[in-house]
């Protein structure tokens, strides 16, 4: 295995390492605040569903853009 594998495969862990916490914190942490506010509230589960929503909204909003830089740079080595 030369450098530039080793290279590979740490930018792919790293890019899944961040894939997972784009995934996971928005996601948990709307779903936590949506619990929290409907208790606070008494409004359940009106705010669990959106913060559920809000909270996938900003995960395919962030991966898209995690994602885009990704995409031109294999179209210019196509090229």
């Amino acid at each position: 295995m030369d450098k530039k594998d080793n290279f590979k495969t740490f930018y792919a862990l790293s890019l899944a390492w961040q894939l997972g916490f784009l995934i996971a914190i928005p996601i948990g942490g709307f779903l936590f605040l949506g619990v929290w506010a409907d208790k606070f509230f008494k409004t359940e589960p009106l705010l669990l569903i959106v913060g559920i929503l809000t909270g996938i909204i900003i995960t395919v909003y962030e991966i898209y853009h995690l994602f885009i830089p990704l995409i031109k740079n294999s179209d210019k080595k196509n090229d």
